[in-house]
């Protein structure tokens, strides 16, 4: 298996390390807490797990073209929840060379991966992908939801907790959550707001 695979199969782990090693940084280096900072970074954390979420509850893995929820208006909700997330970490941080951290992870994990994703759901589901790619912004944002293409099973097509269980979601927002909480502890120990 060469690197690149290497690298893309196991992209989950390697983002929550990027994670790790913002929050770690914070904390080792002489960093400067600030309410503000750390404030605005959970908001923009809390968007991405909340768009990551809604992905997760709609998305049915290898069994249906998922286009409901968030896939109506981008093709990959879940990098852009993550990448969201990421970005939040760096705001509440104040760390520069964190959003160089998150952008190379973008860059050399997720465009690879949904670059590969999208060869294999054109292979799989053929014209019905096609016309959905065609209508639904790969790095954007589709305003009005694609309504297109073959519909997938009505289970599918609604929010389901259970099928944002069985993505494992649960589990990137247990992983956030740790890292936010030390986060503010770190400012809680800093002294409070600056």
């Amino acid at each position: 298996m060469t690197l690149p695979h290497l690298l893309l199969r196991n992209r989950l782990a390697l983002t929550r390390v990027t994670g790790i090693a913002i929050v770690a940084a914070y904390w080792l280096l002489p960093a400067q807490p600030a309410l503000w900072a750390l404030a605005g970074g959970t908001a923009l954390v809390a968007l991405g797990q909340g768009l990551r979420l809604w992905a997760a509850a709609h998305l049915v893995k290898r069994d249906v073209l998922t286009i409901t929820g968030p896939f109506a208006h981008t093709r990959h909700p879940l990098y852009w929840g993550s990448t969201l997330s990421g970005l939040g970490l760096c705001v509440a941080c104040r760390i520069w060379w964190s959003y160089l951290l998150v952008g190379a992870v973008f860059t050399l994990f997720y465009i690879p991966t949904l670059l590969d994703e999208e060869a294999w759901l054109r292979q799989t589901y053929g014209d019905a992908y096609r016309r959905y790619g065609a209508a639904v912004p790969r790095f954007g944002v589709r305003l009005r939801g694609y309504r297109g293409g073959e519909s997938p099973p009505s289970e599918a097509r609604r929010f389901s907790w259970s099928q944002a269980f069985a993505n494992g979601e649960h589990r990137t927002i247990a992983a956030t959550l740790i890292l936010l909480a030390a986060l503010w502890l770190r400012l809680a120990v800093a002294g409070g707001a600056r």
